[in-house]
């Protein structure tokens, strides 16, 4: 038996990551009511994504361009909302760019194709709604039907969608459209390091660091809520790493998205079969938290040690490997 320590610190971690938009044309033309005048292309700006990496923010701005995020669309009479479980495609999707907008020439970085216009009946309001990622995109496998949209997860993925924007109708042109996407899923993070030289030859390279998940998700478009799909589908996440030689440093050992829950870490290294780590108190991930996990091995044993970013101090906790 090999005995941890588990400590566990929590920080709320909330990064801003601006997005300004850019019109976009609807896939059907809508006929001209008697009276209304030529269509008028709809602004998307203003959004924020609250965000954690591996969606990583500078200052506002994408390190790298996010692509195929899902814009969902539907026009209602004004004093009407939006129905969204009636909905089961998507209108449009859109890229967000590295760079800063600068509205007054025209410069975007939230871009959407194709692109849209307000309805041409001055009475019909245009409401959107988007989430990330779509269909095949990072390897996640994903459908939309009425109103839910379906991932398979790999770990290797984040999911973050907006609640819907009224656009307003072709008579009052409000404000761009500024969407606000949220994290759904949790970010574990793996440091590795051993305690001295006997034990980086005692337990020879890191193999595998894995989290169990659920990986079978729905996200009611709605209402925002991800969830685990009617017939479930739990796995173990792997960082998806190289073999790596442990160092007297800590060094990353990657990352691992998770749905929200009980937190379980299992190790493999070299010379030792996988084993699974009980973190007592249970680490409870929460979605849009980024948590560390740091993994001393000694010659004798694996200590662990667990911070939230961003949130405020947690309870330490007591592990054992077996």
């Amino acid at each position: 038996m090999l005995e941890g320590i588990v400590g566990v610190k929590r920080i709320l971690l909330i990064l801003s990551l601006l997005i300004y938009g850019c019109t976009k044309q609807a896939p059907e033309k809508l006929p001209i009511p008697s009276g209304d005048g030529q269509q008028v292309p709809i602004d998307f700006g203003g959004g924020i994504i609250n965000t954690k990496a591996p969606i990583i923010s500078t200052s506002g701005i994408p390190t790298a361009q996010i692509l195929a995020i899902q814009v969902l669309r539907q026009d209602v009479a004004k004093n009407s909302s939006p129905n969204w479980s009636t909905v089961s495609s998507v209108s449009a999707t859109a890229t967000f760019f590295p760079y800063a907008s600068v509205p007054a020439s025209n410069i975007y970085n939230f871009v959407v194709n194709p692109k849209q216009y307000y309805n041409l009946n001055k009475n019909n309001y245009s409401h959107f709604t988007a989430y990330y990622p779509g269909v095949n995109e990072n390897a996640v496998a994903t459908t939309l039907a009425s109103g839910v949209a379906t991932f398979t997860i790999t770990g290797q993925e984040d999911i973050i969608s907006a609640p819907s924007v009224n656009a307003g109708g072709s008579q009052t042109q409000s404000l761009p459209v500024s969407f606000v996407f949220s994290h759904k899923l949790s970010q574990v993070q793996i440091y590795v390091k051993a305690a001295n030289a006997g034990a980086i030859t005692s337990w020879g390279n890191v193999t595998a660091v894995k989290a169990t998940s659920a990986t079978r998700l729905n996200l009611t478009v709605s209402t925002q809520t991800l969830s685990q799909h009617a017939t479930p589908v739990v796995s173990d996440l792997s960082t998806g790493k190289a073999p790596q030689a442990l160092t007297t440093d800590f060094v990353s050992f990657g990352t691992i998205l998770v749905y929200p829950g009980a937190l379980t870490i299992k190790v493999t290294t070299a010379n030792f079969p996988e084993q699974t780590v009980t973190i007592s108190p249970s680490i409870t991930t929460a979605a849009g938290s980024s948590h560390r996990i740091d993994l001393t091995f000694t010659a004798t044993a694996i200590n662990f040690n667990a911070t939230l970013t961003g949130w405020v101090t947690g309870t330490p906790g007591a592990g054992t490997v077996q």
